[in-house]
């Protein structure tokens, strides 16, 4: 006969314990895991819808063609000055 130092009552109910405490800590890691990954999912969700708005946005569009336009006719008018200007450093 095979001594036990554990009676097999007690055996059964901590395998049972450790079962029932190892489920719950599978189901705690596995609903912060889904928690994050929902988390994650939805921020790049937003950042990209936000990219995305950023470019069609009609105000900013609005503001980078006025920009634009402004650039356009500083230069041409600092052309236009050029034009203008009598050059007397020029030799001849």
């Amino acid at each position: 006969m095979k001594p036990t130092l554990v009676e097999p009552s007690i055996k059964y109910i901590l395998n049972t314990e450790l079962k029932t405490s190892k489920y719950n800590k599978f189901l705690e890691n596995s609903f912060l895991f889904n928690i994050t990954l929902f988390t994650l999912f939805c921020l790049l969700v937003l950042f990209l819808a936000w990219l995305f708005y950023k470019e069609k946005d009609p105000r900013a569009k609005k503001e980078r063609e006025r920009k634009k336009k402004e650039y356009i006719m500083s230069k041409l008018h600092t052309y236009q000055k050029m034009k203008q200007e009598v050059y007397t450093n020029i030799p001849g």
